[in-house]
């Protein structure tokens, strides 16, 4: 609060003897005070409703009406609620001053008055309707900032309600477009690899029998790639799992196995099968499960070295199931490991075989799952590497 200045403050002094208006009123002044009169209680009344004051000396004892009539008037308007009334009387009867103020008084003084006491009592009373002053400009501002957070809170909250049915739409525009993609790729290759094999079928033992099979290899990664980009893209942008039921692993690595039967059986390759797959169940989608495990067992067999070994083991420790793809290939170069699941992250020679892509999308696949995936090099003679793929029970 400011400090306290008597000259910036009016009182009003109401009173029928101008004898004592003269003398309070002179005495008010001296000490800074600005000062008006009345010397009844209609005067007074038209006054407080003409200009503003910040106290009101008022003498109860006025003919006509007296000042307790007085004070109930002013008390019957919203804008002088909080006026302050100081009594004057020569009365000390008790029945009077608790009559004043149940009427609305504040205080009073006893004619004649002291001066000292005066100022004291008159200095108060403007204190405290200087600190209500206060207080009700502070709660209309906080009124009023409350009012605009609100608009503002209701404008963010019709903007981001905006934007959802946006990103709904768009969600459904990308499924679509996904779908369209998928379909616009892949069909055409799925055309490519069966005439490209039909033809190999029909000339194996033409010159154009190498160059077909190139082509085949050739359409075999487009097919795998784009495959795999666009798994990534959905799973990147798709809405938490919704298709999901309780899959034995044993299912997933018989699975996996059938897929990848023909390389194993061209690299003669022994997979050995540890641990007790059948009795640990995931709980996903089974065929995001299947991408997984095939694309794993396929990243071993193609780095395995030929009559190696692939140990698949399953194990259920600490409420988490983990599935180990035990290699004895050449294991991953220290560049590599920095790099696993970084987008085209292994380098140009892993890009073409879709290493780099692989490993971003079981990572992904996993982290839809709230589980996770190690890779690490293995320490033992036979080199090669392991992949430990880690689900909640």
């Amino acid at each position: 609060m400011k400090p306290f200045d008597p000259a910036g403050f009016t009182i009003l002094i109401v009173d029928d003897i101008p004898k004592n208006i003269q003398v309070l009123g002179n005495f008010l002044r001296t000490n800074n005070y600005r000062v008006e009169y009345a010397t009844n209680g209609n005067q007074a009344l038209a006054l407080i409703g003409k200009m503003p004051f910040d106290l009101i000396l008022l003498d109860i004892m006025m003919p006509e009406m007296n000042g307790i009539e007085v004070c109930q008037e002013i008390r019957r308007g919203e804008k002088n609620s909080n006026l302050p009334v100081i009594f004057l009387t020569a009365k000390t009867a008790r029945e009077s001053l608790l009559e004043g103020f149940a009427a609305g008084g504040q205080d009073y003084i006893t004619k004649p008055f002291d001066g000292p006491e005066l100022l004291a009592r008159v200095k108060t009373q403007l204190e405290l309707k200087s600190f209500r002053d206060e207080q009700k400009k502070i709660n209309q501002w906080l009124e009023e900032k409350v009012q605009e957070r609100t608009r503002e809170l209701r404008e963010a909250n019709a903007n981001l309600e905006l934007a959802n049915r946006q990103l709904e739409s768009l969600d459904v525009a990308k499924g679509e477009f996904l779908r369209l993609v998928s379909h616009e790729i892949r069909t055409p290759l799925n055309g490519i690899l069966g005439f490209t094999q039909l033809l190999m079928d029909e000339l194996k033992s033409s010159e154009v029998a190498d160059l077909l099979h190139y082509l085949d290899l050739s359409a075999q990664r487009l097919e795998k790639f784009s495959f795999i980009a666009l798994q990534i893209t959905d799973l990147m942008t798709r809405k938490p799992l919704t298709a999901t039921e309780k899959i034995p692993v044993a299912d997933l690595i018989e699975y996996a196995i059938g897929i990848q039967q023909k390389k194993i059986q061209e690299k003669m390759i022994t997979v050995r099968k540890e641990g007790d797959p059948e009795s640990c169940l995931i709980h996903g989608d089974p065929e995001l499960l299947k991408v997984c495990f095939e694309s794993i067992l396929d990243n071993a067999v193609k780095y395995s070295r030929p009559a190696g070994e692939i140990i698949l083991r399953t194990l259920a420790a600490d409420e988490r199931i983990h599935c180990d793809f035990i290699d004895q290939g050449s294991g991953f170069s220290p560049e590599a490991l920095k790099n696993l699941y970084k987008l085209f992250g292994l380098g140009e020679q892993h890009i073409d075989q879709n290493v780099g892509l692989d490993l971003a999308l079981v990572r992904l696949i996993m982290g839809a799952h709230e589980g996770s995936i190690d890779v690490k090099n293995n320490a033992s003679s036979t080199g090669g590497a392991t992949v430990t793929l880690t689900f909640p029970r």
